[in-house]
């Protein structure tokens, strides 16, 4: 009797063992505050959801996008559940520069002819770079990949809504921008390109998908998904598609992501991960450049180097404009002009489509020690990052290209800033993950994938 029970519990804690290996675990899935538990790739997957959507819509009566609210809100949230953790060393550092940028005040009315003090400008640039303090709770690989992924899956979607955009056009449907029509003008976001036409004279216009702010937007986002797919070893229709999609978008934000991006993982050794897609790139590509919007793209390879060219008025024009007047004036080195007094400067230039840079911006507004401060805030998060092309290319964009808009900061959030610093033990897309581990590397089985 004794035995049979012996036996009977043995073979029912062995049939449990076995029903618990059989059990998968979705990597992310922590147990957070109180017991619960919190899916982190779920929780961060809304934040980047909530910036497209929301990212046209403004606080009532102020150009501020909806999404700087959403985000911070976001943090508290998901700090709250267990989401997130304090980084305490950026901490300290969001501290220290929001100390000495403040501080720049006093010096600047004293000793700056005219100093342009904007609390709001200043509150808004700190409450922008507010989430680099937090940083993902688990932050393995294989929680990681499972975001990749996921932001993946999003620019599939994403893609679609880019490709319906255009394709509405060709059809016959004028655009129309009917986030501009349905919202009082209160909620409005201005001081943005919305849409317009791929060239002059052309019906088509470029596609901002309805709710982003501007094509490059759109563009930008849709590099950050193809960088995605192409570090999971995304089917090839998967990057395809996407690639169309930022196509459509007749911008060259997301092109400069991902011809950076490549560069970049060539130079680290990741070719492995590109050889399925170089043939069935070359024909897309040969199949667009003869197009409409094909041929904008190649007009615009060799512009960096023409003057008032968009990709000029991105990267050294603004430097040439604001650096002699930011050198003449002694105090203005060490103190910088006041918060906000670089796009002041670059709307006044008389030069339509100037924008202040990230770091002509700290410097010119803040001077040399807190503008230092405040770079380096802003490469901190990307110190020791998952994926060095992905870090790389997002930090190369900031900058050299674009100018630091929340909407396209918190995508980098996302796939980059919440996620360092990674595990000393990870090892990054197809630079020799062991065979007994391939299949993480892999896209989920298909009996997972209703998960983010």
């Amino acid at each position: 009797m004794s035995m049979s029970t012996s036996s009977a519990t043995a073979s029912a804690s062995s049939s449990t063992a076995e029903v618990v290996r059989a059990t998968p675990v979705t990597p992310g899935v922590i147990t957070g505050r109180g017991g619960r538990r919190v899916d982190e790739v779920r929780w961060v997957m809304w934040l980047f959801v909530l910036n497209i959507i929301f990212q046209r819509i403004s606080i009532p009566n102020l150009d501020i996008p909806f999404t700087v609210p959403i985000t911070v809100l976001w943090c508290f949230a998901a700090w709250r559940v267990g989401a997130l953790v304090l980084e305490k060393r950026r901490l300290v550092l969001w501290l220290a520069a929001a100390a000495a940028s403040s501080a720049t005040v006093l010096p600047q009315v004293l000793f700056i002819d005219r100093p342009v003090i904007s609390v709001n400008s200043w509150l808004f640039w700190m409450t922008m770079w507010f989430p680099v303090i937090f940083m993902m709770s688990d932050r393995s690989g294989p929680v990681y990949r499972r975001l990749m992924r996921a932001v993946t899956k999003a620019g599939i979607w994403l893609s679609s809504l880019s490709l319906v955009f255009l394709l509405s056009q060709v059809a016959g449907l004028p655009y129309r921008d009917w986030l501009f029509d349905f919202l009082p003008e209160s909620l409005h976001v201005n001081g943005f390109a919305i849409s317009y036409p791929i060239v002059y004279g052309n019906p088509i216009y470029k596609s901002n998908g309805w709710i982003m702010l501007e094509p490059s937007f759109m563009s930008y986002t849709l590099g950050v998904c193809f960088m995605t797919a192409l570090l999971t070893r995304a089917r090839v229709w998967t990057v395809l598609y996407i690639f169309l999609g930022v196509l459509t978008t007749v911008a060259g934000s997301g092109f400069a992501i991902i011809g950076i991006g490549v560069l970049a993982m060539l130079l680290l050794g990741q070719f492995s991960l590109l050889k399925k897609y170089v043939i069935p790139g070359a024909i897309a590509v040969a199949v667009a450049v003869p197009t409409v919007i094909g041929q904008v793209f190649v007009s615009r390879v060799t512009e960096v180097g023409q003057a008032n060219s968009s990709a000029a008025m991105r990267s050294f024009e603004p430097y040439v404009y604001l650096a002699p007047r930011w050198l003449s004036e002694p105090w203005a080195v060490w103190v910088g002009f006041g918060a906000g007094s670089s796009s002041r400067a670059v709307d006044g230039s008389g030069t339509d489509g100037l924008i202040a840079p990230l770091v002509g911006k700290m410097f010119y507004d803040y001077g040399i020690v807190a503008g230092f401060l405040l770079v380096a805030l802003a490469v901190a998060p990307f110190l020791r990052a998952h994926e060095r092309a992905l870090s790389a290319t997002l930090l190369a964009q900031f900058f050299l290209l674009q100018p630091p808009a929340q909407p396209i900061i918190v995508p980098a959030f996302v796939v980059v800033m919440l996620w360092a610093p990674a595990p000393r033990d990870y090892v990054e897309a197809g630079t020799g993950v062991a065979s007994s581990n391939v299949e993480a590397w892999e896209s989920p089985p298909r009996r997972h994938r209703r998960s983010w």
